[in-house]
């Protein structure tokens, strides 16, 4: 059990897609791609522009998740020129919220967002293999239970606190904790919220290209995508 919300808001079953999910663009939906990180991990690399065959993270990501939603943000505070070429709008973080983490980039981003999309889904930039079943997993837990603020991922092994899924007035939950003395992990504006996780089967999708050895292991030939 990763929460006390569990039991009060239902079991969370592992979800399994009957087959590989095609969800269409949700007009309810909005995503926000964090790649403001300092790639500390990567050498300071902006991990969203390093190449997996020949593919920058951020492509990758594009490439799988950019037919779920009309409305993609892109949360960058580097070589913005090149990360606007993608075509979709980018925006860094808020000056009062400058080197807070992924709360800064998330609540930095939204309000770019149209006041109609009611629920935000918040993806990194190193999880290149992420996909459709995820983003339809969740939004199917979230919106099947109105009491939930945030939902966010799960595999066999670990909890994804950056694969998470909110409603828009979840927002405020987290403008109070950038503005407390307290953490700022993405973990503080879940775990004491209604919140549910959503375990899935395939771990594949939440292979994290996070250090400089998966991307020697790239080059050499010894990983695949």
């Amino acid at each position: 059990m990763f929460c006390q919300w569990s039991a009060a808001l239902g079991r969370n079953e592992t979800y399994r897609p009957a087959a590989h999910t095609v969800m269409g663009i949700n007009a309810n939906l909005g995503l926000i791609i964090l790649a403001g990180g300092l790639g500390t991990r990567v050498g300071g690399a902006n991990k969203a522009l390093l190449t997996l065959n020949g593919q920058p993270l951020l492509e990758h990501i594009l490439h799988q998740l950019g037919h779920c939603s009309e409305h993609i943000i892109i949360s960058a505070n580097r070589d913005i020129a090149r990360i606007e070429k993608y075509g979709y709008p980018v925006y860094s973080d808020l000056p009062a919220y400058s080197g807070m983490g992924p709360l800064a980039g998330i609540i930095s981003a939204a309000q770019h967002l149209p006041e109609a999309i009611e629920y935000l889904q918040i993806v990194p930039c190193d999880l290149p293999l992420l996909n459709t079943d995820i983003i339809a997993g969740l939004y199917q837990k979230l919106s099947g239970q109105p009491e939930l603020d945030i939902v966010c991922a799960a595999d066999s092994f670990t909890l994804h606190p950056v694969v998470c899924q909110m409603r828009r007035r979840h927002l405020q939950h987290i403008r109070q904790q950038l503005n407390s003395t307290g953490k700022h992990s993405v973990r503080s504006v879940i775990l004491p919220y209604r919140h549910a996780i959503v375990t899935f089967a395939d771990n594949i999708p939440f292979t994290n290209y996070n250090s400089s050895a998966m991307f020697t292991s790239m080059r050499s030939g010894e990983t695949t995508l």
